[in-house]
């Protein structure tokens, strides 16, 4: 028996649709085998696979995003609601032991260190920020500026948990930043935030690790 395979493809009019034509003939053109495939679906399918993992890995990442800032603010809002007195901070190198309050009120500010943001909570894996006045007189965080990289200060949480802090960064930015925290932090981070001495537009900003 002898076999004739022939194989065309062809464009359906007004259509963008390619289609394989493949046929086996016999000796006795006899038709033995027709099969007809679509090429440009198939073609599509596969342009449009890395397509659709790229769409995916975008939207978790963006789901991901969604998560941290919801989660921060959720925390936030929640220590804020408290009220009271969350903690105590003990900064040996400034001679510094305060209260710390649960939100920025005026009247607490002017009486001790408050806290302002969290992204993971009090002395967990996440960054804190802390701030006080710089009354420049000795008083709540007007000695930050002595602080030095390695120094070490301390932190007790109102659930009794007490951390220690080694300082790793210090530097000066404006008024409104707070790209240096960082959600993605393994482990506790605490940042103390005060003016300069020089005007209330800067911020001196000391960053400490909890050493566990």
């Amino acid at each position: 028996m002898i076999l004739v395979i022939r194989f065309s493809v062809r464009r359906e009019n007004n259509t963008n649709i390619d289609t394989e034509n493949i046929s086996v003939i016999d000796n006795q053109n006899e038709l033995l085998v027709v099969g007809i495939e679509n090429t440009n679906d198939k073609k599509e399918e596969k342009k449009d696979e890395p397509k659709k993992e790229e769409k995916k890995d975008e939207q978790k990442k963006e789901e991901k995003r969604d998560e941290i800032v919801l989660d921060a603010a959720t925390l936030t809002q929640q220590i804020y609601a408290m009220n009271s007195e969350i903690g105590t901070l003990y900064i040996p190198r400034t001679g510094l032991t305060t209260a710390v309050y649960s939100n920025s009120a005026v009247a607490q500010m002017e009486k001790m260190p408050c806290f302002l943001y969290t992204t993971g909570g009090l002395n967990k894996p996440g960054a804190t920020l802390i701030v006080g006045h710089n009354r420049r007189n000795g008083k709540l965080f007007s000695n930050n500026k002595k602080i030095q990289e390695g120094d070490e200060f301390y932190f007790k949480d109102f659930e009794g948990k007490e951390l220690k802090y080694i300082v790793y960064s210090k530097f000066t930015t404006t008024d409104g930043d707070m790209t240096f925290l960082d959600p993605a932090e393994t482990k506790p981070v605490i940042a103390l935030s005060c003016c300069t001495d020089a005007n209330d537009e800067n911020r001196i900003i000391v960053l400490g690790k909890a050493e566990i």
